[in-house]
């Protein structure tokens, strides 16, 4: 059987068959890099001792079997780009989306987060408990200094560029005494403080040849100035502007220094790329501070947040807007900690699409509405506050749009119990959870994000690993929900595939009252394809019309 990959070091092979040959004849089949496809199951052989580097089936990287005699099954379902079998590093493609629209993806989510953050930074319904960097949001962190000092346009090298270029500089005066033979600048009112100042003149003798100047012929007194105040101006670049920069700069540092000690590999199972990301802002940052501009930049005393030139000049904005979200992103819980390590590290693709999927929704609404509150669900007790999975964003006209909100079920009944229906809520059943809906009039629009699927195959996968269709038992989750959910009127499932189908109700008198499948695919720049978005769009235009 051919080995597929072969490392020395682990003494370990990789493979698509479990019948491995001795260890001598696997040695001819190294390579630079292991290469492996997201739908198909491997073969792990180790021949010597299994590392301690080597995860367990609990660490949820990838489905994990274990055989006897070092022998495991893994198949890395939904996930593509660089991870790690131990210490190899691997690199996984996907027939569904490929490692560049995943980051497209990322990309895109990070700006629709940031804009959300910013637009509703009210102290109504947000945690601010502080808390150190590296803890509970470390990815998030991490996710914002990648976004925006190395993907972004301007990046950090281009930012650098332009505050070394063209630096903040401003005209400071000052007014200095100084002998008057030294005296440059001389003005009218400077003149009339000199000689308003008796302490400022010395008694020439006879005959000393400054008698016979002009200065000395008006007094009569043989009296001479000795000093004159001057104004003297220079120019500088220790301005409140430079030293904010100068102050963000080295906090930065600060961060990545501890984003570095808990996103390791002893610690974390590091994807590769966050670990070199992280040491180029690192590098990048200390060599602009290494520029000699900042040897005469003081110490920041204040942010000049009212400062046009941190809010407009190129190089300074970009810098005060990552200074003032991520202050706002450390206090802000709307995205789950736990989501963000499993995209970053293990990419796992169907926690980011369903992110992306609630931010196409949004737009949609951005784009039909006006957008009037929004705020994170809180439950403050008084031994803590917690903030619930979820959010809701009110627009005009009642329409409310929620993520993650939970439908909470009900104890059942007994046969003998005495039949009521008081206090009977969201779900008349078990709990639920959909990913994203819309309410209106007490009437829900519901949307579900589905990529992955069972142990044996994932998400409406062909032979090939791409996606043609919906599966059938995902349209039955939707009977669920309309049927136990109070209030639902359609439910949809949102899929990266190709083909809409949409069930009609019973007593029906719309098209979204209902179930179905709705394709959402991303396209290169992580936009939907038009198609499908104008699909979606047609249904919430008319749900939201009630």
């Amino acid at each position: 059987m051919p080995i597929l990959f072969y490392s020395s070091e682990a003494q370990m092979a990789v493979a698509d068959d479990p019948m491995f040959p001795p260890e001598w004849e696997a040695a001819g089949c190294s390579a630079e890099i292991l290469i492996l496809e997201d739908w198909q199951t491997y073969f792990v052989k180790f021949y010597g001792d299994v590392p301690d580097s080597f995860p367990t089936q609990e660490s949820g990287l990838y489905t994990q079997r274990s055989y006897p005699d070092k022998l495991f099954e893994i198949s890395f379902r939904n996930t593509v780009g660089r991870t790690r079998i131990g210490l190899v590093p691997v690199c996984i493609e996907s027939r569904k989306i490929s490692a560049e629209l995943y980051e497209a993806m990322l990309s895109s989510i990070a700006d629709k987060f940031s804009n959300l953050v910013f637009s509703f930074a009210t102290p109504i319904g947000q945690n601010y408990h502080k808390v150190k960097t590296g803890k509970d949001i470390a990815y998030i962190e991490y996710l914002f200094l990648k976004k925006y000092l190395l993907d972004a346009s301007p990046n950090l090298d281009a930012i650098s560029a332009l505050i070394l270029a063209n630096p903040h500089i401003k005209l400071y005066r000052q007014f200095c005494s100084c002998p008057i033979d030294a005296v440059t600048n001389s003005q009218p009112a400077m003149l009339i403080n000199m000689f308003t100042a008796p302490e400022r003149f010395a008694r020439l003798k006879s005959g000393h040849p400054l008698l016979n100047t002009g200065l000395g012929k008006k007094n009569g007194r043989n009296l001479y100035p000795t000093e004159a105040i001057e104004e003297r101006k220079h120019f500088t670049v220790d301005t409140n502007e430079n030293r904010f920069v100068k102050y963000f700069l080295q906090t930065v540092q600060r961060q990545l220094n501890e984003l570095s000690k808990v996103l390791t590999p002893e610690k974390s199972y590091l994807n590769p790329d966050i670990e070199y990301n992280i040491e180029m802002m690192a590098r990048k940052i200390a060599a602009l501070l290494a520029d000699p501009l900042w040897y005469d930049v003081g110490n920041m005393t204040f942010i000049p947040v009212g400062s046009q030139v941190l809010q407009r000049r190129e190089g300074y904005r970009q810098l005060f807007q990552l200074y003032s979200l991520l202050g706002l992103t450390s206090r802000c819980n709307f995205i789950n900690k736990d989501d963000f390590q499993n995209i970053l590290e293990t990419k796992d693709t169907p926690t980011l699409f369903e992110y992306w999927s609630f931010f196409v929704i949004k737009e949609i609404l951005d784009s039909l509405f006006k957008m009037t509150f929004c705020r994170s669900i809180v439950a403050d007790t008084p031994l803590k506050q917690a903030v619930e999975p979820g959010l809701c964003i009110h627009y005009e006209g009642g329409i409310l749009l929620r993520f993650n909100a939970t439908y909470t079920g009900s104890k059942g009944w007994l046969p003998d119990d005495s039949f009521t229906t008081n206090g009977l809520s969201g779900s008349y059943s078990h709990s639920f959870r959909p990913d994203i809906v819309i309410e209106k009039n007490h009437k829900l629009l519901i949307f579900d994000a589905k990529f992955k699927g069972e142990r044996g195959g994932f998400y409406g996968a062909n032979e090939n690993g791409a996606v043609d269709s919906c599966k059938n038992e995902d349209i039955d989750k939707m009977h669920c929900y309309r049927e136990a959910i109070k209030g639902v009127a359609g439910a949809y499932i949102v899929y990266p595939g190709n083909e809409a189908i949409m069930y009609a109700a019973h007593n029906a008198t719309e098209k979204y009252e209902g179930v179905g499948a709705l394709p959402l695919m991303p396209d290169l720049s992580a936009s939907p394809v038009n198609k499908h978005l104008e699909n979606i769009k047609q249904i919430i235009r008319v749900f939201c019309s009630l």
